[in-house]
């Protein structure tokens, strides 16, 4: 399927092709994506030195677009190009061709997020595979889930943001158990560190951060926070959330007795999913809660619509909501839900 014909498909149901810049300033990408995100781009300083690097992601390019368009309205936006970003594996390619669609600036949020699904599945249809599975999850319940753990704050509020960072997520789960990675001597230095720098400009950059929150995650560490054996449990927890998965008409119940189980009085509606029967054909509807580990802005609603290549499994469409995204760059939270394709399997 070429991508002259997505780019039809997606004109005709009203999304509209748009360019993007192929740069944006660092600090709106550390900003949003912390500090360690730095290895992962390719990065450069201007005649004012001022610091520049090549899109990492063609979302965060789309919604820079949008920001400075001061648009007011429901906004529906398509683009291809090429994103730049710096690959764990070395066999794989720095350069990742992007095909997306998005909706900007409307609340009707459920409609929003059911016309990308159904989108994805046009786009699904018309190319050579026949059948596919649609993995629905949303980063919602995982929150909720996490909010209602016995972990001290600061672990909360980790595990929450480096979900989408898979390996560094199994670390934080090892650390949990134990506190063998606190060395008192650094604890101590660290905060007489902190005393000082707070009699400082609070509101001077460093490496895309501010002065003030670079001090307010310092105290939100709140080394005092002990690790005991109830942290074990709440490991298990999570780690047993993150195996469920089920046909999408189960998910509410299945999900509910979870939180039941362990003596969470949480109920799930069926409302958290934009589809909630199987009845598309040739389209298999679970719910899978460990999907889409490598998108670090979605906040609720997410997908990955999956076709079998050589016996596997791969996703030829995924997206989600990502409602802060906007608001992590600088201006007023918008909501906005989107879908790209993976140009690299058809």
């Amino acid at each position: 399927m070429k991508l002259k014909n997505i780019s039809n498909i997606l004109k005709s149901s009203g999304f509209k092709n748009i360019e993007l810049d192929s740069i944006i300033e660092s600090n709106q990408v550390l900003k949003r994506s912390g500090g360690n995100f730095r290895q992962y781009l390719f990065s450069f300083y201007d005649q004012n030195y001022k610091e520049w690097t090549l899109i990492p992601d063609l979302s965060l390019a789309s919604v820079k677009k949008y920001i400075e368009s001061k648009i007011n309205k429901k906004t529906k936006w398509s683009y291809s190009g090429e994103a730049y970003r710096k690959q764990d594996k070395s066999n794989k390619s720095p350069i990742v061709k992007q095909t997306g669609f998005e909706i900007f600036g409307s609340y009707n949020k459920a409609k929003d997020d059911n016309e990308i699904i159904q989108m994805s599945l046009k786009i699904f249809r018309k190319s050579n595979f026949k059948k596919c599975e649609l993995n629905l999850s949303n980063m919602e319940i995982f929150h909720i889930l996490v909010d209602k753990l016995s972990l001290p704050l600061r672990w909360r509020e980790k595990i929450k943001r480096h979900f989408s960072r898979k390996e560094y997520f199994e670390e934080l789960l090892k650390k949990l158990s134990d506190d063998k990675d606190i060395n008192p001597k650094i604890v101590e230095s660290d905060k007489k560190l902190a005393e000082k720098l707070r009699k400082k400009n609070v509101n001077k950059i460093f490496s895309g951060r501010s002065l003030s929150d670079i001090l307010n995650r310092f105290d939100l560490k709140n080394y005092r926070d002990v690790r005991d054996q109830s942290n074990k449990k709440d490991i298990k927890i999570i780690k047993e959330y993150l195996k469920i998965s089920c046909s999408i008409e189960k998910a509410p119940e299945v999900l509910t007795n979870f939180f039941h189980k362990y003596n969470m009085n949480i109920f799930i509606s069926p409302d958290y999913f934009p589809i909630r029967k199987n009845n598309i054909k040739n389209v298999k509807v679970l719910f899978t809660s460990n999907i889409n580990r490598t998108v670090e802005y979605y906040t609720g609603m997410n997908f990955s619509l999956m076709v079998n290549i050589k016996k596997k499994k791969k996703p030829l469409l995924s997206g989600g909501r990502f409602d802060k995204l906007i608001g992590d760059l600088g201006y007023k939270n918008i909501p906005a839900v989107g879908a790209a394709l993976n140009s690299d399997i058809l």
